[in-house]
């Protein structure tokens, strides 16, 4: 007996039939996924022998060099003006800019900023710095370097190094960074998932504060390897301008997956094409942060962000406004035309009249 169904009838179904089962399966994919962070996967992640589950937005890269904190050279900006208000400091003030020399688009002011992308006092100063890069005469570079914590492979007590080692140093950067937020009125949370594997709750946790190895942590490595290819392609304010809110803004569930997408809209910038540079090119990119963590010792110090004009260093987004005056002290000067990226103007942005 010939079927009553019309070979167009049998087409359609079966079409239908494989995209349900297309979206059964990828439903399932997605259920057996650990992502985005959860409370219980981070309370299952406890210990030194714990493994961070794959996450498929982080692509295969190189590892990193072999590396360790370099001591900072005995003329550094901060050392050779140490003054205990007794003794003559061996090196005076840097000289300020001469006001014959006018500042324009031309000639601009150079400024540097040592940048991680786990900190979120870097976050939280990123509206200024791209204002003011956008609309003053300024040639500002942002320099990428890994966190305090992992830029040395050569081991350690998993604890955090620099501040974090302070007892009372993590839960007062939790509360401080959600008031400076909304002091600024720049949103922010916590990251979600940290870029630094760490375990920072609960608070009085035996292995509070524990820190993975560099070689077992699942993010920072790949966010600062593109932040360092986009320095190389003199885009990295265009990168942290992109990246760092999806990090520290609150504005996805899980902010890798959104990493690609983000990379895309920097114009003149392809993300497959930076993967396979840095898969290619591992030593070419780690250069970047290796000598950005130079420049952040020649100032005198290890913190970030660190914005750096005629070699003083300037620590902290809460320095900005001191940041901003020595400019001025300088001769800063505002460009003709905004230029991109661009941004609305910070709530709390200083005086132009000095």
């Amino acid at each position: 007996m010939r079927s009553s169904r019309s070979p167009k009838l049998l087409a359609i179904v079966a079409v239908f039939v494989a995209a349900v089962a297309f979206t059964a399966t990828a439903e399932a994919q997605e259920a057996k996924s650990p992502f985005p962070v959860t409370p219980e996967l981070l309370d299952s992640l406890r210990g030194p022998d714990a493994t961070w589950p794959k996450d498929p937005a982080v692509p295969e890269l190189p590892p990193l060099p072999d590396t360790d904190d370099l001591p900072p050279p005995d003329d550094n900006f901060l050392k050779a003006r140490y003054w205990d208000g007794v003794h003559t400091p061996a090196a005076t003030a840097p000289p300020i800019r001469s006001r014959m020399k006018a500042v324009n688009e031309t000639n601009p002011i150079k400024v540097d900023v040592i940048w991680s992308m786990r900190s979120p006092y870097s976050y939280l100063s990123l509206q200024r710095l791209v204002w003011l890069n956008s609309n003053y005469n300024v040639d500002l570079t942002i320099r990428p370097v890994m966190p305090i914590a992992v830029r040395s492979t050569k081991g350690g007590s998993g604890k955090a190094g620099g501040a974090f080692g302070i007892w009372y140093k993590l839960q007062d950067t939790m509360w401080d960074t959600v008031r400076s937020g909304q002091y600024e009125g720049v949103p922010f949370k916590w990251a979600n998932p940290d870029p630094i594997w760490q375990t920072i709750f609960p608070r009085d946790a035996k292995d509070f504060e524990f820190v993975h190895p560099p070689e077992k942590q699942p993010y920072i490595h790949w966010i600062t390897r593109l932040a360092c290819y986009a320095q190389m392609k003199g885009k990295s304010i265009d990168y942290v301008h992109q990246i760092s809110p999806l990090i520290w803004g609150d504005l996805v569930d899980h902010w890798p997956a959104h990493v690609k997408s983000h990379f895309n809209k920097i114009e003149g910038l392809d993300y497959d094409e930076a993967i396979e540079f840095i898969r290619k090119n591992p030593a070419k990119i780690d250069k970047f942060w290796l000598e950005n963590s130079k420049i952040q010792n020649q100032a005198g110090h290890g913190g970030v962000p660190l914005m750096i004009v005629n070699g003083e260093p300037f620590f902290g987004q809460d320095r900005f406004n001191q940041f901003f005056w020595r400019l001025r002290q300088n001769g800063l000067t505002k460009r003709l035309e905004p230029r991109a990226p661009f941004t609305t103007k910070p709530l709390r942005w200083p005086s132009d009249e000095e």
